[in-house]
């Protein structure tokens, strides 16, 4: 990026950044929308040449789609946590139900992205080539990430049980199956 590009875009933030701050704060909380506002200029950041000038409208835009690919990541979160905790409701041993809500636990903490790795095979039923595809990535890099997200959610089930409760290990072993 040429050094006029970078003073350009501090122009924009300068300009601009306010305005955009105003309009995610009428529709959500203060910290999302300070989060959003960097991420609206780290988006028009990498496609500066793309921009039209004047930036307003082309800004608010990008503030209005990631917002709203925001909301629905909170909402499938949400969603996942309310069917985890209706299937422990479900159960009948105290054990099982300590469990399920651990583990729901387990898998509201970890990131979107582990826990979509986590789910696709093991709740989605896809094989490991599948979900590499359909997570636009080598069959290899998803082995990768779904080793790692199973280690996270592992390391959480172990810190978050009691000493001695084999059964934690035992439901983080199964979505390594």
């Amino acid at each position: 990026m040429s050094e006029d590009a970078g003073d350009l875009l501090e122009e924009w933030y300068r300009d601009y950044a306010g305005r955009v701050m105003a309009y995610l704060l009428h529709r959500t909380d203060y910290a999302t929308a300070q989060y959003l506002v960097h991420e609206v200029f780290i988006v028009a950041f990498r496609k500066h040449a793309d921009v039209p000038r004047p930036p307003i409208g082309w800004l608010f835009a990008t503030a209005r789609k990631l917002l709203a690919n925001k909301d629905r990541g909170r909402r499938r979160h949400d969603l996942l946590v309310q069917r985890l905790s209706e299937d422990a409701a479900q159960t009948s041993s105290v054990e099982d139900l300590e469990l399920k809500l651990r583990f729901a636990d387990a898998l509201s903490v970890l990131s979107a992205k582990d826990r979509e790795v986590l789910t696709l095979t093991a709740w989605y039923g896809l094989t490991p080539a599948e979900a590499a595809q359909a997570l636009g990535c080598s069959p290899g890099a998803y082995s990768v990430r779904l080793h790692r997200a199973r280690t996270r959610l592992a390391d959480f089930l172990h810190a978050s049980g009691r000493p001695g409760q084999p059964a934690v290990v035992t439901l983080a072993e199964a979505l390594n199956d």
